[in-house]
């Protein structure tokens, strides 16, 4: 099982991160070859055939891209989960119209610690957004 310090840094730069709109500590657990996959990468791609994001270098010109065009956008992290080898982070997206839109993020951690794999959920119905 993932270990409670491992869990806490990966909560620690997902939210400070996101939040302080700060690229260097949202990368810094991320695997070289890591692979992220999201729903929203076919457009913030403009290829509605890409689903994933691949390598280091992608995912953080990807991010950059994000934080630019979701500054406005605020997270709280609810909860977080260890498994064997995976931290999932349940969360919800502060919109800037006042909405909230609920998320969760699995990641999949090597044995160095560093993730190699993470994969975004959102709910797919609209009525689970609170306002």
């Amino acid at each position: 099982m993932i270990d409670g310090a491992t869990v806490a840094s990966l909560a620690r730069h997902w939210e400070d991160g996101w939040n302080g709109l700060d690229l260097d500590l949202i990368m810094e657990p991320f695997g070289a070859d890591v692979v992220f996959s999201s729903p929203y990468v076919a457009k913030q791609l403009g290829d509605p055939s890409k689903t994933t994001v691949e390598g280091r270098d992608a995912l953080r010109s990807y991010v950059a891209e994000a934080l630019n065009r979701s500054g406005d956008i605020r997270y709280t992290l609810n909860s977080a989960y260890a498994g064997t080898e995976t931290v999932i982070l349940v969360y919800t997206c502060h919109l800037p119209d006042g909405s909230e839109k609920p998320g969760a993020d699995i990641m999949r951690v090597d044995r160095g610690g560093k993730v190699v794999e993470w994969r975004s959920h959102y709910t797919s119905d609209p009525t689970n957004w609170r306002n």
